[in-house]
């Protein structure tokens, strides 16, 4: 297995990426929608070339694109960014697997952000289906198949997770064009990498302030922090953050450089254990806040409800650990079983 190690300029790329969530903090619902009014953290990420990096036609596969998209996902993430930076690498993603750099492209490169919609169901001369970290005034890409489909956002729909809109995308299909099979092989491992490092970033932060709680929080005259087994509980849920870590880097660094069908047995591999893990840590992180972890005003109800929408997005890992199975037994074995 090659070792995925990054670069002084990807490590440079993350450090700005977490500067810029730093300047523009989205951690309450005053925050959200302050952002979304002013757009002020969407700019800066397009005046930095945070959304052309990642597209083929602007960079080389030796630049480690997908990667590149991973790392900045998962600094966003861990700030509950409400900007639709992934929504619209993944509509990147499906333009791009069609051979599409026309207006569309051009649109988003200039700063109109995307969204996409995930497994709607399509009929002329309309589609139905969820658009995925919506804005108001994004594009709407999908595919059916390897048809690859425009459409209009209809109404916001409720979510678990505050910091990223969903809405129903209705309207007229507009097809803009086809994919080969191999092509949405690889953009499906490109979205689940994304997918899993915005998981990755959600519980890295939820551990992160479950921790300084526990340094600051005392009972019995002690910061909780001291008790072993809050300490073990910590421990074992960084243990999982680096693992989950390391196995995103590895599913992005894949999509780039190895053919379609194991750049997706990878991704695949890496959704299923980020899904859980994520889930797991963020639960933990709520333990570790005791009776505030309960409460509206607590921080870490919100990575808990981020990575709850990410666990289902392309797969939770029950549908993924089948998948891998069926693939590695071979469909009259599986059904055997």
């Amino acid at each position: 297995m090659t070792t995925v190690a990054l670069s002084e300029e990807q490590r440079m790329l993350v450090e700005t990426a977490a500067q810029m969530v730093a300047d523009h903090p989205t951690r309450n619902e005053a925050e959200i929608e302050r952002a979304r009014s002013t757009g002020a953290l969407w700019s800066a990420l397009v005046a930095n070339g945070f959304i052309e990096m990642i597209v083929p036609d602007v960079c080389e596969p030796a630049d480690e694109p997908t990667l590149n998209g991973a790392l900045v996902v998962e600094q966003l993430a861990q700030g509950l960014s409400a900007v639709p930076y992934l929504g619209t690498l993944l509509a990147l993603g499906l333009l791009d697997a069609a051979h599409l750099s026309g207006a569309h492209l051009a649109e988003i490169l200039a700063g109109r952000p995307a969204c996409v919609v995930l497994d709607w169901t399509l009929s002329t001369p309309a589609m139905e289906g969820i658009a995925v970290d919506a804005a108001p005034g994004a594009l709407v890409i999908g595919s059916d198949g390897h048809v690859v489909c425009a459409s209009v956002l209809g109404e916001p729909l409720e979510a678990v997770d505050p910091s990223r809109l969903l809405a129903t995308a209705v309207g007229p299909a507009l097809e803009l064009g086809s994919a080969v099979p191999e092509a949405m092989t690889r953009w499906t491992a490109r979205a689940l990498a994304l997918v899993c490092a915005d998981l990755v970033g959600t519980c890295a932060a939820a551990l992160e302030g479950a921790v300084g709680h526990a340094r600051a929080r005392e009972q019995f005259g002690r910061p909780i922090g001291s008790f072993q087994a809050v300490q073990h509980l910590c421990a074992e849920q960084l243990v999982s953050v680096e693992a989950s870590r390391s196995i995103v880097w590895q599913a992005a660094w894949a999509v780039d450089a190895l053919r379609p069908a194991e750049a997706l047995a990878t991704a695949q591999v890496a959704k299923a254990y980020c899904s859980e893990m994520a889930r797991t840590v963020c639960e933990a992180a709520i333990q570790v806040w005791g009776g505030l972890g309960m409460t509206w005003e607590c921080p870490a109800h919100r990575y808990l409800r981020r990575a709850l929408l990410d666990r289902q997005l392309l797969g939770n890992e029950r549908d993924l650990l089948a998948v891998i199975a069926r693939e590695r037994l071979g469909p009259d074995e599986w059904q055997a079983r």
